[in-house]
């Protein structure tokens, strides 16, 4: 695949990622609620992905069995900890704070799977954390504490920097697609253990909160696949997630510029401090033109 078009795909998932946590931060707020929508989030992906289980090689054996179970686990803890930091704390925090993901990722790469990481990308890497430091400074628009927002972007960045390397490492026995449809049928199992605190029966979403449901959760699966495609089919858990980490950008820039739009006020927390995470967006672009270099 020509370069161009392979740092196309990561970039392509970030701007779809940040349009997915606000349609579905807006769902929660909607009468959706964080654990009905993250049920039905799960249980959504499960169902659209299941057909890919007939696209890949191999079978599912005792030991690709374990892979997808805790591949699914960890998978399952960061998606609680961002939808939880999403709910309770701003997207305009959540998302930027998980560009720390970049820089976690390179590390596991280095030392689990014995790569050797140009110096350029380290330092990349670098600039990306300075970057979501700074995106994440600012009281949020709520008035509330900061911290929901910064635990749970930490919290998901962390798990989510260990998924990307359990794909790469194991994916490719079942092939990207498969492996794929097969851990997100394992979450919606996981997800079995949230029916006791759902906030409504899953079949009675209200109106409101299916219309923001609905295109959050196609767009989770779009940057789903193509960042699983990157990392396993073209080995780049490290390079795809340092471009994927500009969804930082993309999540303040929707934010500020259209976040009305999806029933957003988090513009709302001043003309400083957007202006500070703008600063962070700029470190961040700088971070990705390096590694284009």
């Amino acid at each position: 695949m020509p370069p161009a078009l392979a740092a196309s795909l990561p970039l392509a998932a970030a701007v779809v990622y940040a349009l997915s946590a606000l349609f579905l931060k807006r769902a929660t707020m909607e009468g959706g609620g964080l654990w009905r929508i993250t049920f039905l989030a799960n249980w959504g992906q499960a169902v659209l992905l299941a057909p890919l289980l007939f696209f890949g090689q191999g079978t599912i054996n005792a030991t690709e069995g374990w892979h997808i179970v805790l591949t699914s686990l960890v998978f399952f803890v960061g998606q609680l900890s961002v939808f939880a930091g999403m709910r309770y704390g701003d997207v305009s925090v959540v998302t930027p704070v998980m560009g720390i993901k970049v820089i976690i990722v390179a590390a596991l790469v280095t030392s689990g799977a014995h790569e050797k990481l140009p110096l350029l990308w380290w330092v990349s890497a670098a600039i990306s954390t300075a970057a979501a430091v700074l995106l994440g400074i600012g009281k949020p628009s709520s008035g509330n504490s900061l911290v929901p927002g910064l635990a749970g972007g930490l919290g998901a960045a962390l798990a989510f920097s260990v998924v990307d390397v359990m794909y790469q490492q194991w994916a490719g026995s079942l092939g990207v697609w498969r492996f794929s449809a097969s851990v997100a049928i394992a979450m919606g199992v996981w997800s079995l253990a949230l029916l006791p605190v759902l906030e409504g029966p899953w079949w009675q979403l209200p109106a409101t909160a299916r219309r923001a449901f609905l295109p959050g959760l196609a767009a989770t699966i779009g940057q789903v696949l193509l960042m699983a495609y990157c990392v396993v089919e073209l080995k780049g858990a490290a390079w795809a997630n340092l471009l994927y980490s500009s969804r930082g950008v993309w999540s303040v820039a929707l934010v500020w510029g259209a976040g009305t739009v999806f029933g957003n006020r988090e513009s709302a927390a001043g003309a400083p401090v957007m202006a500070r995470r703008l600063a962070g967006a700029a470190l961040m672009l700088t971070a990705v033109a390096l590694v284009l270099l």
